[in-house]
């Protein structure tokens, strides 16, 4: 490829100069006419600068339309053998003159002649130098003629000058080589440099580009955290003054709406962390993806308990469309996205109807979230899904609270990692629907892997649960949530005795103390009857290396902060996957 545009560059370069030197040929070509006429018959005269100047003109004239018309590199290669069979046409032409014009008899014309042809050949080699086939065209046609005219002249003298000519033949032949090499060796330097001027400009581009994305990585980084602060000052402000005034609380009525109010607050702050959660998990790539086949009305009736006293609270009527479809993905992640988008439609549909439902369509599955509320106007649609993109708190219900802004963002960006896609129709006014389009369909009669789960129930209450946490507070809650869902729990702050139980699910926190790791406690049970006993991780952190630990396991990790409902999932999963589950669930 290279090659071939150094040719390009050499035959551009060559037609610009020919224009040059046109016009010195046929000046030239009329001056050597004029002064063989005195010598030869007058027509070979006319003959020789109509049959010049015409080949000379077209020259031109192909030189004028390549610059003019601003021809391709393919152009130009295409015209190169017309250019070469003119510059032969050129060459014949001085060979005819200095053969047929040739004063036999004016030693004085012989030596103009000579002088005149030897010149124009070396202008050539000058002109031509950069491309050797049309240089060889010009001059050997043109000079050959000459030196073997002087030889049928006889004599010693004019032998040797038509020797000395043959031999000036190759002096130029050779030096147009080296000037061809010299000029194409240039060539190459120059597209080097150019190529490395490309490439310091795109670097530079690059580098640009790079400075103006950490900048906006720092301004959204400082938005992140500038809004982030006060979004979750606001749930925790309420939340301090809440319980302050509970203690003062002169009735069961009063007690109990304090109490919601703190549950409320709690619940904001959950889903704040949850978000942030999220983005730092996606910005990270620490989400983990672990497909299944899952039935999507069974997450539809989780997601209606997650949010029944949110949306009661705003007066929307949530309701689930029965399906009998399954799915292939990420049941968590899907979950996730369904809460997000349910979340958003009941913040904006106060008094309304928010329904989840499924739709087949030509052998694929879209998830629906639809609501009949007030709509998105047009010019906000297309920035929905960005960080942060709030709409006006106006169309927001007066009892639903705002958010972070990443609900939309986050859904969008997990459906990349589930390679699906998200969209969203409305109409200001009536309502939307999002729809998570590309779920793939399993039909379940040939799908082992549900109806193992399918038959195992997944029961919670009398389930036998260890819960390990070496932060007291934490571990008293758990213990009373699981005991309220009717679980046997046995709660520590140690693993000590873990071994010679048999229970039906572990459930342990990452951190149990410097030392120790809850995969530690995990990997210590080899050989004992607590072996395979299936296990839940708990964990602050979010790095991608305790990601990676925890999925190599096959052990679902959840982070902290845990709304109850997740644990509860987690809870029965846990107990479907179990070859125990039966014992827990009779």
């Amino acid at each position: 490829m290279e090659n071939v545009q150094i040719e390009i560059h050499a035959l551009r370069m060559l037609m610009e100069r020919n224009r040059v030197a046109s016009f010195l040929h046929i000046g030239v070509a009329v001056m050597v006419g004029l002064v063989a006429s005195t010598s030869v018959p007058v027509w070979r005269c006319i003959l020789f600068s109509v049959g010049l100047a015409l080949p000379i003109l077209l020259q031109m004239q192909l030189a004028a339309q390549v610059a003019r018309e601003n021809w391709s590199d393919s152009s130009v290669l295409a015209a190169r053998s017309r250019f070469d069979r003119l510059a032969l046409w050129v060459g014949c032409m001085w060979g005819f003159a200095g053969f047929f014009l040739f004063p036999a008899e004016a030693p004085a014309r012989q030596l103009f002649l000579t002088f005149v042809m030897g010149g124009m050949s070396l202008s050539a080699v000058g002109t031509q130098g950069m491309r050797l086939r049309t240089c060889y065209s010009s001059v050997v046609p043109g000079m050959v003629p000459l030196g073997l005219r002087y030889m049928l002249e006889g004599g010693l003298s004019n032998v040797l000058s038509g020797g000395l000519i043959l031999l000036y033949v190759v002096v130029l032949v050779s030096l147009a080589r080296k000037i061809n090499d010299f000029m194409l060796q240039a060539f190459r330097l120059q597209a080097e440099k150019e190529s490395l001027l490309a490439d310091v400009q795109r670097q530079a581009t690059e580098l640009e580009d790079a400075r103006k994305l950490a900048e906006q990585a720092n301004l959204s980084k400082s938005r992140f955290l500038a809004q982030a602060s006060h979004d979750l000052r606001q749930p925790l402000h309420a939340l301090s003054l809440f319980v302050e005034t509970l203690p003062d609380a002169e009735s069961p009525e009063e007690h109990e709406e304090i109490l919601g109010r703190v549950r409320q607050s709690l619940d904001v702050l959950t889903k704040l962390f949850d978000s942030l959660l999220d983005v730092s998990l996606l910005d990270t790539g620490g989400i983990q993806l672990r497909p299944q086949v899952f039935r999507p009305h069974d997450l539809f009736m989780e997601v209606q308990r997650d949010f029944e006293l949110v949306a009661k609270a705003c007066n929307v009527t949530l309701r689930v469309a029965p399906t009998d479809l399954n799915l292939r993905s990420d049941p968590v992640l899907v979950r996730r996205m369904l809460q997000n988008l349910v979340s958003n439609a009941i913040r904006h549909s106060e008094g309304q109807t928010v329904l989840i439902g499924a739709r087949l369509r030509n052998g694929r599955v879209s998830l629906q979230v639809c609501d009949t509320g007030k709509g998105i106007p047009d010019a906000e649609r297309a920035r929905i899904f960005e960080e942060f993109a709030r709409l006006d708190s106006a169309r927001m219900g007066e009892k639903a609270t705002p958010g972070l802004g990443l609900g939309l963002s986050i859904v969008q960006r997990v459906a990349d990692e589930l390679g699906l896609s998200v969209n969203v129709k409305s109409h200001e006014g009536k309502g939307s629907i999002f729809s998570i389009n590309g779920f793939e369909r399993v039909d379940a009669a040939q799908d082992t892997e549900l109806q193992g789960r399918q038959a195992t129930g997944g029961k919670i209450d009398r389930a036998r649960v260890v819960v390990l946490d070496d932060d007291p507070a934490t571990l008293a809650a758990t213990e009373l949530l699981l005991k309220r869902w009717g679980c046997t729990v046995r709660a520590s702050h140690t693993a000590d005795g873990l071994a010679d139980l048999d229970p039906d699910v572990i459930i342990c926190d990452y951190e149990l103390s410097p030392e120790v790791t809850g995969l530690d406690v995990i990997d210590g049970l080899a050989g004992t009857p607590a072996e395979g006993v299936p296990a839940i991780i708990i964990s602050g952190h979010t790095s991608k290396a305790l990601q990676m630990a925890v999925a190599k396991r096959g052990i679902p990790l959840l982070h902290k902060p845990i709304r109850p409902a997740q644990l509860r999932s987690a809870l029965l999963n846990a107990l479907a996957n179990s070859d125990k589950s039966s014992g827990a669930s009779q």
